[in-house]
């Protein structure tokens, strides 16, 4: 009898779990996918333009942003190269080169509608029910031909993908 008692209490508690468990989709690990600038380019001359600037950069992507339920958001290994871009005749022209080393952040968010609000500084990730997208408005500086002069921004946008 005890026996049963005991299984009846582990199946209740098991249940509880189980339905308790948290099921949003928000929640869990996200990979960077896309690094973009809204220019396409061909950095690695393999004649594949791309506006995605993981494609064309030899540097290694390892970036993995973590959602958690209890409210806290974390990024390590988070891909920062060196991007200078200049800009002659209409033509971009970019270098970057890799950072090595391991930055990353840790901080607690809270989530309106789609949209993940990082606290306290209210940076935003946008979700579209399969990636998500965080937007550096003005992030990137576009030089004249002699690194002088700032000519115009460009926004940075960053999609992560599970």
């Amino acid at each position: 009898m005890y026996n049963n008692y005991k299984t009846f209490l582990a199946s209740i508690a098991f249940l509880i779990i189980v339905s308790c468990q948290d099921t949003n989709p928000l929640f869990g690990k996200w990979k960077l996918s896309s690094w973009d600038i809204g220019v396409e380019m061909n950095l690695n001359e393999d004649t594949i333009k791309s506006f995605n600037l993981l494609d064309e950069v030899d540097c290694n992507n390892k970036e993995v942003l973590t959602i958690k339920s209890d409210g806290t958001i974390n990024s390590v290994n988070t891909f920062s190269p060196l991007i200078k871009i200049s800009k002659t005749n209409k033509k971009y022209n970019l270098n970057a080169s890799c950072n090595e080393g391991s930055i990353g952040f840790a901080s607690s968010y809270k989530i309106v509608d789609d949209i993940i609000v990082i606290e306290p500084n209210d940076q935003k990730y946008y979700f579209n029910g399969i990636q998500l997208t965080r937007v550096f408005k003005k992030a990137i500086k576009v030089y004249d031909s002699s690194f002088t002069k700032i000519i115009e921004t460009k926004d940075l946008t960053l999609n992560y993908i599970k």
